[in-house]
């Protein structure tokens, strides 16, 4: 089933459950359980985001969705998954997507050699996007080297940046740029190619996705701060507790009576939920939440100016679908 924030597009729909099933059908994994698991987080109720923007420009700017276009969309899907898995590991989440995460149902190792799988099997599914398309992946800049180094150096940079008490507002945007930004930045670049697109309309597209891709993570560091357990299916405030700061605590640490992140980086993941509740109450009354909102929009300006110089026959609408799925908690 396809989330119901695509029911605007039928067409996307369509389209995605295409993506679904190669991403399934696909699969060339031997070990029968590993694969019915990897089978169940793809058909778990996940918003495709990625997949759904890429195929949306490829039927604005082709008047239909390239079967290509679907095995890159797949592809897509599948490196954001694997980072999924991997992060799962890191951050000990029980639930993804409603679904028991896979280190929960077997092991760390297990876990993280299905997601190293995931990411091999994505420039798989690339190269035959690729092929179908009968286009060299240059066109897209999208090569299997480019895109898993610049994944796996901002989710590096992150892990290294924990509990780090020097870190900066310009590491974290630099950090989420690779983590985030970028694979949201190919989706929009991909969907938006055909054989007529410029290489300045190809920046703008893929500048718009980057946009789109900074926005959406800011906004989703937020809610960590701000949804329950029960609502996020992880502990509040989990990247405090991990030693991962964001964009909030970033805008406390800039203020004269705000927090220090080196009092932070002490606690070393010690904290007591009365703890947890004190820092979330100083954080609100600082108003670190409201300029994280203002970061969040300032970034989908962004998104409206690129997207604009795409003279997309219906760019109002993907505008005004963006910011209908940003104001909700995702």
């Amino acid at each position: 089933m396809v989330h119901k924030i695509w029911d605007p597009f039928p067409e996307v729909q369509v389209g995605l459950e295409r993506v679904k099933a190669i991403m399934s059908s696909e699969l060339s994994i031997n070990h029968p359980e590993v694969k019915a698991k990897i089978r169940e987080y793809i058909d778990a109720p996940g918003k495709y985001l990625r997949a759904g923007l890429c195929l949306y420009l490829a039927r604005e700017v082709e008047g239909e969705i390239p079967e290509g276009k679907l095995y890159l969309a797949a592809s897509l899907e599948m490196l954001h998954l694997a980072t999924l898995i991997h992060d799962d590991v890191i951050d000990h989440a029980d639930v993804r997507r409603g679904v028991d995460a896979i280190h929960q149902q077997y092991s760390n190792r297990i876990a993280i050699y299905a997601g190293d799988y995931l990411l091999a099997y994505a420039g798989r599914l690339a190269l035959i996007g690729t092929e179908k398309l009968n286009v060299d992946k240059e066109a897209f800049g999208f090569t299997n080297r480019r895109v898993i180094e610049r994944i796996l150096a901002g989710e590096l940079s992150q892990l290294m940046n924990q509990n780090k008490s020097t870190m900066t507002m310009k590491d974290y945007l630099k950090q989420i740029k690779g983590k985030t930004a970028f694979l949201f930045a190919l989706s929009c670049q991909i969907g938006a190619y055909h054989s007529g697109t410029s290489k300045k309309e190809s920046r703008s597209a893929f500048n718009m996705g980057q946009a789109i891709g900074m926005a959406f993570q800011i906004k989703d560091d937020l809610i960590d701060y701000q949804l329950s357990e029960k609502d996020s299916g992880k502990p509040r405030m989990q990247d405090i507790r991990n030693g991962i700061y964001t964009a909030p605590i970033l805008f406390a640490n800039q203020m004269r009576d705000g927090i220090s992140l080196s009092s932070l980086s002490e606690k070393e993941g010690n904290w007591s939920e009365n703890e947890i509740s004190e820092l979330y109450n100083k954080l609100e009354n600082l108003g670190v939440f409201d300029k994280t909102e203002d970061l969040v929009r300032a970034y989908l300006s962004k998104f409206s100016g690129f997207g604009k110089r795409l003279q997309l026959l219906n760019f109002s609408t993907l505008e005004t679908f963006v910011y209908q799925v940003m104001k909700r908690n995702f």
